[in-house]
């Protein structure tokens, strides 16, 4: 398993040193404008849900071109440790995302609850679409998923346009709050269902 996941991050070493470069940019950048904690915090929550899915992205795209698949099957490698190693990626880079703004907040001594929230509420969303992008790209490859990830990024905003349009009541804090807490119960099984799922595509489509 640390073999798996070594390779995706070999891959993309190159491409993690470019964004460590633009993050230490942004930070300085903010800083140096007078911007408070609460906007750099701002500008890494949009990043939490980001990075994950262009990382996955990438490293399905380098496993295609290297036929890595085909390869790795010949290997003493099951098919779950492949689909497993893939996840695990997944919440290693969200959670390395989540913890620089909660690092950074708590530090300065501006971390409050609603920031708590706000990073948890994003880390969510990026293991949520991760999990829905990792069986599409197994049954499709990466060119076709990623008009796929058009329509899932589209579709939470045309639905949040549409309730706006049609006058829907907001939620109140309560709700989003009670929402919050039930999450990691719906995340773990939207993980299960969607591992088993991405195993079951690759191993029909290797058959």
């Amino acid at each position: 398993m640390t073999g798996l996941l070594l390779k995706d991050l070999l891959y993309l070493k190159r491409q993690g040193r470019i964004f460590l470069f633009l993050l230490a940019f942004y930070i300085i950048f903010f800083a140096a404008t007078g911007s408070g904690t609460d906007q750099i915090t701002s500008m890494l929550l949009t990043l939490i849900p980001m990075l994950p899915m262009i990382v996955l992205t990438n490293a399905f795209a380098y496993d295609e071109m290297s036929k890595w698949n085909t390869y790795a099957l010949t290997l003493p490698i099951t098919r779950g440790k492949l689909v497993f190693a893939r996840y695990l990626l997944t919440l290693l880079l969200t959670c390395g995302m989540a913890l620089i703004p909660f690092l950074m907040n708590l530090l300065s001594g501006s971390l409050s609850e609603e920031t708590g929230l706000t990073i948890y509420a994003a880390s969510g969303a990026a293991l949520l679409l991760c999990e829905i992008l990792i069986p599409l790209f197994y049954r499709f490859g990466t060119q076709k998923a990623r008009l796929a990830l058009l329509v899932i990024v589209l579709i939470p905003t045309l639905g949040a346009f549409l309730l706006k349009q049609a006058r829907f009541a907001a939620p109140s804090d309560a709700q989003i709050l009670f929402l919050l807490k039930i999450s990691p119960v719906f995340l773990v099984v939207f993980s299960v269902v969607s591992y088993y799922l991405s195993c079951k595509i690759l191993e029909n489509k290797e058959n």
